[in-house]
C-alpha cells in the first residue's frame, strides 16, 4: 500500500538507555506535520574470489532523518535543541548540546488504514532558516529539521512500524502514550 499522509508528529525526549534501562519523558505532539524522511545508511564490504562475488557483508550506518513542519514552536525547537528560552526569547549557544529523543507518527496508506511509526534515538542538527520577502506570488517557507538516528543501547532496535490494518496489531489507541521499550512503563504488549 502506498502512504498518502502524515500526522501526528510526536517527540519525545531520551532520558537514559544503557543495557540495564531505557526512559523517555512522556511524548508531546508537535503540530503542523508535512512530511518524514528517513534514508538509513548502509555500508556494504564486498569479497571476491574465484573471479566472483564470493562474500557480501552490510551494516546499518547512520539513519538520516528530515522532518518538515508547518510551524514550529520556540518552546519545542529548545527542547530538540538542546536550547534556552528566557523572557520568550530562544537564545541558541555554540555550547548547546541536543539530547537524543525519539519521534513518532503516523501515516495514512492508500486503503485508508494507518501505518505506525516510532524512531527511537536520534539527535537534532542546528535547523537550517530560509526567509524571504513577500512579493506578488506567496511561498511558504516552513522549518525543516534534521537528525541522525541511530540504535538504541538497550535493545539495538532504532524504528518500530506497525500497521493498523496488520496481523495482531492493537495498539493504535496507545501508539503516542509513551515510546516502546520504555522499562519505566509497564508493557501492554504493544
Amino acid at each position: 500500500m502506498a502512504q498518502v499522509g502524515l500526522k501526528d508528529l510526536h517527540v519525545a525526549i531520551l532520558v537514559e538507555d544503557t543495557k540495564d534501562a531505557l526512559e523517555y519523558e512522556l511524548p508531546e505532539k508537535m503540530i503542523g506535520g508535512i512530511n518524514a524522511t528517513i534514508n538509513p545508511t548502509v555500508n556494504t564490504q564486498e569479497l571476491y574470489a574465484d573471479d566472483q562475488l564470493w562474500e557480501s557483508v552490510s551494516a546499518l550506518g547512520k539513519i538520516d532523518v528530515e522532518i518538515e513542519t508547518a510551524e514550529l514552536a520556540l518552546s519545542t525547537r529548545a527542547k530538540i535543541g538542546g536550547h534556552t528560552i528566557e523572557d520568550g526569547v530562544l537564545i541558541e549557544k555554540a555550547t548547546d548540546i541536543a539530547p537524543h529523543l525519539a519521534l513518532g507518527f503516523k501515516s495514512i496508506k492508500s486503503n485508508g488504514k494507518y501505518r505506525y511509526v516510532w524512531l527511537l534515538k536520534g539527535v537534532a542538527e542546528p535547523m537550517a532558516e530560509d526567509y524571504a520577502t513577500k512579493s506578488d506570488s506567496i511561498e511558504h517557507k516552513t522549518p525543516k529539521l534534521k537528525f541522525t538516528f541511530m540504535p538504541r543501547a538497550k535493545d539495538s532496535q532504532w524504528k518500530q512500524t506497525a500497521d493498523e490494518d496488520g496481523d495482531g496489531f492493537s495498539g493504535e489507541e496507545t501508539w503516542f502514550e509513551h515510546v516502546p521499550g520504555d522499562t519505566t512503563i509497564e508493557d501492554t504488549g504493544v
